[in-house]
Parts: structure tokens; C-alpha cells; sequence
């Protein structure tokens, strides 16, 4: 019986012995992938995003011509988000390729089809970990508008008009902050 006993206590602390190194060894693989976590980097890609009511559907466009590209190449960006006949609201996202940054000139035209009245909500802009929200009490601290737009800021509504038969309401971003998305790398 004295046998009994001294085999099963070994083969008791063996179980024990081997589940405690499974356990450390469980813990140090699960401590592994924790050390390794490297900070998260934002895409270098301009995303502009922007909240508006419209009184009529046209198509919104962003604008950004002459991005210097390399070797005395430059591009111009135009991208269109059309607004279909019943659409009135639209939240609408427009993303520029990854390193593409606009140098002299960013614009978001509100559609040169008919003259209409524009509620912008809010505008959020980025690149990388530069971040803009802007809402519609600040629109005009970070945008300017061309000739073919008035403001009233009593109602905060972009109200389109003609100039001598053309219609091509703008709004751009002002220059100190595209100067700022210039600085980044």
C-alpha cells in the first residue's frame, strides 16, 4: 500500500508540475501579441465629409486642380457625388488618393445645373492626424465662398445665384488651413 501511495503522490505532482508549465506558458503566448502592438498611423488620405440639405438635387463635386505629383507633373481632382432627383439630405464622403494633398486650391461645388438654397450641417475634414469639425456655425471661419454664393447668416443657408448667365457656386477651403495640410508628412 506504501507503493500505492508514493505512485499516485508522483503521478499527482507530475499532472501538477506539467499543467503549471502549460499555464506559464499560456500566460507568456498570451503576453506576446500585447508587447508587439505598434501604434496605429493614420493614412495619409484626405477624406472630406459633409452633412448638407439642399432645396434642389445637383451634383456635388470636390475640387482640387493643379496637385503638384513629382517631376513637374501635376493633377487635377474631381470627384462627383450625384444627388438623385428625391434627395434633399445627403451625407457624403469623398476620399482623395493616399499622399494626394491638394496645394493651392480645395473646393466643394454645390452643382452648376439650377440655382438653389444649401444648408451645410457640418464638414469634417482629415489627413492623417490632422482633424477639422466643423459645423455650420463655422463654415465660413474655414470656407470662402465664390461670386456665385451669399450667405445669410441669420438662417446659415448658402443661397446660389447667376453672374452675367454663368452659375458655379463654390465654396474653398482658405488658404492657412491647406497650408496646414501641406505640413504634414
Amino acid at each position: 500500500m506504501n507503493s500505492y501511495i508514493k505512485i499516485s503522490l508522483l503521478l499527482f505532482l507530475f499532472v501538477l508540475n506539467t499543467s503549471c508549465k502549460q499555464e506559464n506558458s499560456n500566460k507568456q503566448t498570451l503576453e506576446k501579441p500585447l508587447d508587439t502592438v505598434k501604434e496605429v498611423k493614420h493614412l495619409n488620405k484626405l477624406i472630406v465629409e459633409i452633412d448638407l440639405v439642399t432645396s434642389i438635387p445637383d451634383d456635388i463635386k470636390l475640387i482640387a486642380p493643379n496637385i503638384f505629383i513629382n517631376n513637374g507633373q501635376f493633377m487635377d481632382v474631381y470627384l462627383t457625388q450625384k444627388l438623385n432627383s428625391n434627395e434633399r439630405s445627403k451625407k457624403i464622403t469623398f476620399e482623395l488618393p493616399e499622399n494626394i494633398k491638394p496645394d493651392m486650391i480645395l473646393g466643394i461645388s454645390f452643382g452648376s445645373k439650377k440655382v438653389k438654397e444649401v444648408t451645410v450641417n457640418q464638414i469634417n475634414l482629415s489627413y492623417g492626424d490632422l482633424k477639422y469639425n466643423i459645423d455650420y456655425k463655422e463654415i465660413n471661419k474655414y470656407f470662402r465662398t465664390n461670386k456665385f454664393i451669399t450667405y445669410d447668416e441669420q438662417t446659415a443657408v448658402f443661397k446660389t445665384k447667376k453672374v452675367e448667365g454663368s452659375h458655379n457656386p463654390i465654396l474653398f477651403l482658405r488658404k492657412p488651413y491647406l497650408d496646414k495640410i501641406q505640413t504634414i508628412d
